[in-house]
């Protein structure tokens, strides 16, 4: 009996060693990744290509794409995590984020959490004034429904009281209530962060290899010229003209095309700190 009980013991015992060892392995091997990134950006800041773009620099490098957004989304009822996500994010922060060997994003929304300092960030940011005319447009009208019942729900009533404004009343307030507040905090974030880069969607637009080109300087990566041809072949980002249903054609600017001359005074006013700290034009 006694035997049985110190040999049961002994081998709980490997297994715990074995268990340790694998872990002291993989945290060794982990040392070898390079440090991982957070990639900040907004709502309608060519969201289909930061996907491509990562899913073709990140092959054959130390590098995986983590999209809890994503993931999020895509699960429906079988995830109830409250939107914002952010608050979830941030108490799990432990367990989901790793600091070394990741990228994580596209992260749409203000997220910190202990140690965030030392993550690689990537500041991806549209002008806020076009950002709020294609958000209008898209969460007004175009924007896929979430499959989660309760996210949905409060979706569609969102969508609803979107088209009961017209386009300068809701810029106007979310400029206040969304924008103000966002593109302040990413300072924040910005200046505690140990490294950073921040990348205009206009260079995107007007020169979209060089815009691949410091992406993969901060993280030290090194596509192919042939990968470059190809990501700035498919990213497209200016339309030649404005599709019916409130279609964005990706052009910078455009809210002088859509809002009220008073509208664009009053957004300056408004976001006149956030166009300077971001190098905005008023």
């Amino acid at each position: 009996m006694i035997l049985n009980k110190l040999k049961s013991k002994i081998k709980k015992t490997g297994v715990y060693n074995n268990k340790l060892q694998n872990q002291l392995i993989n945290a060794l091997g982990n040392l070898n990744k390079p440090y991982s990134a957070i990639f900040y950006t907004t709502h309608k800041c060519a969201s289909t290509f930061v996907y491509r773009l990562f899913d073709v620099i990140l092959k054959n490098s130390d590098y995986e794409f983590v999209d809890y957004a994503g993931v999020i989304f895509g699960a429906g009822n079988k995830l109830n995590i409250e939107i914002p996500y952010e608050g979830f994010l941030e108490q799990a922060y432990s367990d989901l984020y790793c600091l070394r060997g990741k990228i994580y994003g596209p992260q749409r929304g203000y997220l910190d959490f202990p140690g965030r300092n030392n993550f690689k960030h990537i500041f991806f940011l549209r002008d806020p004034r076009d950002v709020l005319v294609s958000a209008y447009f898209s969460l007004g009208f175009t924007h896929a429904e979430p499959l989660n019942n309760l996210h949905r729900n409060k979706f569609i009533q969102k969508r609803k009281n979107i088209q009961e404004k017209n386009i300068d009343s809701y810029v106007l307030k979310e400029a206040e209530e969304w924008i103000y507040p966002l593109y302040k905090q990413y300072k924040e974030l910005r200046t505690t962060a140990k490294s950073y880069i921040y990348l205009k969607y206009d260079l995107f637009v007007e020169d979209t290899p060089e815009f691949i080109k410091k992406i993969c300087e901060l993280l030290d990566l090194h596509p192919s010229q042939q990968d470059i041809n190809l990501l700035t072949q498919e990213a497209s980002p200016v339309q030649n003209s404005e599709v019916m249903k409130h279609r964005r054609s990706g052009k910078t600017g455009q809210y002088r095309e859509k809002l009220h001359p008073s509208t664009v005074e009053k957004l300056n006013q408004i976001l006149s700190d956030v166009l300077s700290d971001w190098d905005f034009k008023s």
